[in-house]
């Protein structure tokens, strides 16, 4: 294993057998992820020593709360990524070492990111705005909207808009940094079950939740963008429901 094998802002230190992998995302404290791995026969074991699990109890958050142990099902399916017996690390197993670290390293950044589920969600008009704007293109098209509505299987998290359509259509306006994530959490669950849905994401201001957040955020939803008006949002919603 060699340095060259991962792209320059990744650092690989170790032997033919052992190492760890340093890569360039950070948990809250400014940490950099690290991820272990140890030769077991013809594969890699690879796993992040419990450090994701164990930061998110120390900011707060209840590792086994309903929107947690949903990121963590989905895990399996969407990344090849498991908690270990011991309820605490995450880990896999691959004859290829550069997959399986990436993907051990993703997961633990975020199950970190979901320290933003201690935050207390703002108060704001933007969600009325995104609400109306919603119900306004499902009624010039025939689809029946409805608003609140629980989407996660353990029924914790709800669509601000949930449109009958085709493929269900489940708008989130993302208020905060929380919500954004609560949209990625719902993308997931909904993919864990293999059940037909459509996320769309809209949030006031792509700063104000945090660059990085909102970026990753168009992976782990069917699409999120930033408000830039009515229109553009109807548009949006019309085209799909459309499809």
């Amino acid at each position: 294993m060699h340095n060259n094998d991962f792209c320059k802002r990744f650092d690989w230190i170790g032997t033919n057998d052992n190492g760890r992998l340093v890569t360039p995302w950070r948990y809250d404290d400014g940490d950099q992820v690290v991820i272990f791995a140890h030769r077991d026969g013809t594969q890699w074991r690879v796993d992040d020593n419990g450090e994701a699990l164990f930061r998110l109890a120390a900011a707060g958050v209840d590792p086994e709360s309903p929107a947690v142990v949903a990121r963590l099902d989905a895990f399996p399916i969407l990344l090849g990524v498991q908690v270990e017996e011991d309820g605490e690390t995450l880990t896999t197993r691959a004859a290829h070492l550069e997959q399986a670290a990436l993907a051990v390293a993703e997961a633990s950044s975020q199950v970190m990111a979901l320290a933003c589920l201690r935050r207390v969600r703002p108060e704001s008009d933007f969600r009325e705005r995104v609400v109306q704007v919603v119900q306004a293109a499902a009624a010039s098209l025939g689809v029946e909207a409805r608003l609140d509505v629980p989407v996660d299987e353990s029924q914790s998290l709800r669509a601000d808009v949930y449109l009958l359509s085709r493929v269900p259509l489940i708008v989130i306006a993302a208020t905060s940094a929380q919500r954004l994530m609560e949209a990625e959490i719902i993308w997931l669950d909904a993919a864990r079950r293999q059940e037909p849905a459509y996320v769309l994401a809209t949030v006031e201001d792509a700063r104000a939740v945090g660059i990085n957040q909102y970026t990753r955020a168009n992976y782990y939803t069917d699409k999120t963008v930033e408000f830039t008006g009515a229109k553009a949002l109807g548009e949006l919603v019309a085209h799909q429901l459309r499809h």
